[in-house]
């Protein structure tokens, strides 16, 4: 039987204290989560996997029980963090796992870092370019992933940052997820975004909305897996493009019904951890 996941803390080259999950021993599976997310929603994985792999979820700055700074809250300074973490706990072999967010962490770490030490890669439902320009067509929109405008952007971020804050952080949430997700997984949800202050999550959600790696993309040499739930708000095609520009990696879509959504990590934990060792393993 796999022992409880432990906390640790890693302290950062400007001084925020990081604090992660981490259960079993063996190859390190380093997990990061999405924009506003935390550590604890990889309970399942941190479960389900540790008795082959030492799972790994990290709280990134301002979320979850790390520190709050008022810096830092860019996509490259995550990516900073992430780099100087690997470098202290040296693992070997390393798979890096990003949800969301996460995987634009990634992305930028590999860009500034490169990837010696990673062994293979693992991306969850994050799109190349989230804020549509107004002279894409259609098809590019699409393969992109732009689900936003200017305007909604800061219409949203100006909500993060108002009285209706929760509000607006209950209804982003919930446009992710199956119906079939219970009241309990929802507030738990709610819960950990609600750890990152809302001010602080706003500055966030801009860099990460305005940044476009369709140039970077293809670069990725190295074995990867793409997961995607049908429930997401998401289209497929940009999924499905990350997969055409990397050449071998292996697209997983999850069905709705079967607790494919943005969460599908937590609506198809055992689907999903199937999926995962079976490409770690191979």
């Amino acid at each position: 039987m796999s022992k409880p996941a432990e906390r640790f803390s890693f302290t950062t080259s400007d001084g925020v204290r990081l604090s992660f999950l981490s259960a079993g021993a063996g190859p390190t599976l380093l997990i990061l989560h999405g924009w506003s997310q935390g550590a604890a929603l990889f309970k399942y994985q941190l479960s389900g996997l540790s008795d082959r792999y030492r799972v790994i979820a990290l709280d990134m700055r301002g979320h979850g029980q790390s520190d709050k700074p008022l810096h830092g809250y860019r996509i490259a300074r995550l990516a900073k963090d992430l780099q100087e973490m690997i470098s202290a706990l040296a693992p070997q072999p390393l798979y890096l796992l990003g949800h969301s967010a996460g995987a634009s962490v990634i992305w930028s770490y590999l860009e500034m870092f490169g990837d010696a030490g990673v062994s293979k890669l693992v991306f969850i439902d994050e799109p190349a370019a989230l804020l549509a320009q107004p002279y894409w067509s259609e098809q590019e929109r699409l393969e992109a992933g732009a689900i936003l405008t200017a305007e909604q952007l800061f219409e949203f971020t100006g909500q993060l940052r108002s009285s209706k804050a929760e509000e607006a952080t209950r209804n982003i949430l919930m446009s992710m997820v199956t119906p079939a997700m219970t009241p309990r997984q929802r507030e738990e949800l709610i819960a950990v975004n609600l750890q990152f202050p809302r001010a602080l999550a706003a500055r966030l959600f801009i860099d990460n909305v305005t940044r476009d790696w369709r140039d970077f993309i293809h670069r990725i040499k190295k074995p990867t897996l793409i997961a995607f739930g049908r429930a997401s708000p998401h289209p497929v095609e940009c999924q499905q493009w990350i997969h055409q520009q990397i050449k071998g990696s292996r697209l997983e879509i999850i069905e709705a019904e079967d607790g494919g959504s943005h969460f599908l990590f937590l609506e198809a934990p055992q689907r999903f951890n199937t999926l995962l060792q079976d490409f770690l393993d191979s």
